[in-house]
């Protein structure tokens, strides 16, 4: 039987989250929580509104999900030179902690799993197929 390829995609994505999950869980992240702080140790401080359109969280979503990681002591925000309505958001030195220690060997251990048997160079196509669809559905590149 052949599958659909949207379906094809998306059974992989929840396999992938559903391998993820548990593993966030053991160390307090709910779902959404890991992506956005290892957003933050990539590119360091940025305005909430651009952390909810990199991480395709929706802003009262990411704002809901903030309050938890600051009250949690992961990230720190501070209003903006010349807009206290705008917050800009960065990591505290337990969020990167818990982002090296815990939460990027967790991501490795999903994709060793999800890329076992791939030669190198079927790693490096797959992933260029994978930004090249992203481009084509979004008109963007993909920058994470």
């Amino acid at each position: 039987m052949e599958i659909p390829f949207n379906l094809l995609i998306l059974k992989v994505f929840h396999a992938q989250k559903n391998r993820e999950r548990p593993l966030m869980a053991e160390i307090g992240l709910s779902p959404g929580q890991p992506k956005v702080l290892a957003f933050l140790s990539i590119h360091g401080k940025c305005l909430q509104k651009e952390l909810a359109a990199a991480c395709d969280i929706e802003p009262t979503t990411i704002s809901k999900m903030l309050n938890s990681l600051e009250e949690n002591g992961l990230i720190c925000r501070s209003a903006l030179a010349g807009d206290k309505r705008a917050a800009v958001i960065g990591l505290t030195n337990k969020g990167y902690a818990l982002v090296e220690q815990e939460i990027l060997p967790r991501y490795h251990s999903v994709n060793t799993v999800s890329l076992t048997d791939f030669t190198p160079d079927e790693k490096r196509r797959f992933e260029e197929y994978l930004r090249h669809m992203y481009a084509n559905l979004t008109g963007t590149p993909l920058d994470f």
